[in-house]
């Protein structure tokens, strides 16, 4: 009978130690899983943060090389009677469309981070992902873009240089100079003109890129704050 009793003791006495440590790995494991999801959802705060920001950068960059494609267009259009129109209005058309380029400058680093440190497999709509993928992927592809237009820029340049003069330092609302009066005594020649078609074109392909990539960015925070909404620590 003592034994018996013994024996109940040490069994319960076993039984409240392997619960105790069930319930330590429990709660060990719960906390790293928490922790993990904290991580993921500042890691996602900071790209909506960057999304704002970005977005801030292509509406900027989408008018400004609206406006140098139109200034293509106004050139190639008026070209023939260049020499009648005011010499300023003209000096500005041409430092338009040589001048105006944008530098898209990015920011991966969370990016970088969620996906180095495992924790984009936390996230659980899906959408998320394949969109924060895309955008990333897509960034540099607007660089070798914008390189496209600044290698244009610096072929044009002498021309511009040889037919304008910068009268003042004046900057239009973009930031871009807007004091160049033409001083050349000749239409724009032909393969200059003709570059600067392909100038526009380029031109008008990164602005709907960027508008694109606008109207995209806008859907990914919403589904960031989806994603975030079905964290219950922050309901």
């Amino acid at each position: 009978m003592e034994i018996k009793k013994h024996l109940l003791t040490y069994t319960l006495e076993f039984f409240v130690i392997l619960l105790g440590i069930s319930l330590s790995f429990y709660l060990e494991r719960k906390n790293d899983s928490d922790y993990k999801e904290e991580l993921k959802n500042q890691s996602l705060n900071r790209i909506s943060n960057n999304l704002t920001m970005d977005l801030r950068d292509m509406e900027f960059n989408a008018k400004a090389h609206t406006k140098a494609s139109e200034a293509i267009a106004w050139l190639v259009k008026n070209n023939d009677n260049l020499l009648n129109l005011p010499k300023d209005t003209v000096g500005l058309k041409i430092s338009q469309a040589v001048s105006i380029a944008t530098i898209f400058v990015d920011n991966q680093e969370e990016y970088r981070a969620l996906q180095n440190s495992g924790l984009i497999e936390l996230i659980e709509l899906e959408e998320v992902v394949l969109a924060i993928q895309n955008k990333y992927k897509s960034h540099d592809f607007y660089k070798k873009i914008e390189d496209m237009i600044v290698n244009q820029g610096s072929e044009l340049r002498p021309y511009m240089y040889q037919n304008t003069q910068l009268k003042h330092e004046q900057l239009d609302e973009l930031g871009f100079h807007e004091g160049r009066v033409f001083t050349g005594t000749e239409p724009i020649p032909n393969t200059i003109l003709e570059r600067l078609k392909d100038k526009k074109w380029i031109h008008d392909f990164y602005q709907n890129r960027m508008q694109d990539r606008i109207k995209k960015d806008s859907a990914l925070q919403e589904l960031i704050h989806q994603e975030l909404q079905k964290d219950p620590h922050l309901n």
